[in-house]
């Protein structure tokens, strides 16, 4: 028995490129993934390309951005994927009547057809503002807070939440 032995079966650890607090542009959605992970348990994962960008030098367009949610917590995990959606969809976050009429029924399914189809599902392509500012956790722990909203409004926007797929 080699050191090396079933190493072609391992799987290459893929690195996030997180933006950083202070950021103010558009993002594409390239992927959508939900994934184990050894530090933080399942993780629902968003890969995006910069297409618009206030930190040139740390986040140029065109390069790569990821955004990590945590699922430990669905208390926390759900509210924050489901303002992610929304935005996606031509929704502010403060319109919680629409939100729950229009895009609540087809959460579920659209996320799950999203993790199920990485890189292809009805979010990707879709592009969305979002701003990051850096807060303390109450552990004292460096945290980028994620706020999302649409690109678009929603008369204009591709997604129709009525036609998305259901589980």
């Amino acid at each position: 028995m080699g050191l090396f032995d079933n190493i072609g079966d391992a799987e290459i650890f893929e690195r996030g490129k997180y933006l950083t607090g202070g950021f103010r542009g558009v993002l594409e959605v390239k992927r959508t993934i939900a994934k184990e992970t050894i530090k933080s348990g399942i993780g629902f994962i968003v890969e995006f390309a910069v297409v618009e960008s206030n930190m040139p030098d740390a986040h140029p367009v065109g390069a790569k951005a990821t955004w990590f949610q945590k699922m430990s917590d669905k208390t926390v995990a759900f509210p924050s994927i489901k303002a992610f959606a929304a935005a996606v969809a031509g929704y502010e976050t403060h319109q919680t009547t629409e939100i729950d009429d229009e895009v609540s029924p087809h959460l579920q399914g659209l996320l799950q057809h999203a993790t199920d189809n990485p890189a292809d599902n009805d979010l990707v392509g879709q592009l969305v503002r979002v701003e990051t500012e850096q807060v303390k956790t109450r552990n004292d722990r460096d945290f980028t807070r994620h706020m999302w909203s649409p690109y678009v409004d929603r008369e204009e926007h591709v997604i129709d939440a009525a036609d998305e797929v259901s589980a």
